[in-house]
């Protein structure tokens, strides 16, 4: 079971996540160099797996509330 700062933490770093996948696309989206470019798709899609790891961890907290 979560506790309320708990649930706020994971929102929060949430949050910081969604601003790091749509910054990291907008690179790799701007970049001109190929190996770079390919980087930050790399860097988005796992940021991409934390968000979604993060959110499955915080609906299960908030189901067992």
């Amino acid at each position: 079971m979560l506790s309320t700062k708990e649930v706020m933490q994971l929102e929060d770093f949430l949050g910081m996540e969604q601003s790091s996948i749509k910054s990291l696309n907008h690179f790799a989206n701007t970049i001109q160099c190929n190996q770079t470019k390919q980087l930050f798709q790399q860097m988005a899609e796992k940021n991409q797996q934390h968000f979604q790891t993060l959110s499955k961890h915080l609906k299960m907290g908030n189901t067992m509330q």
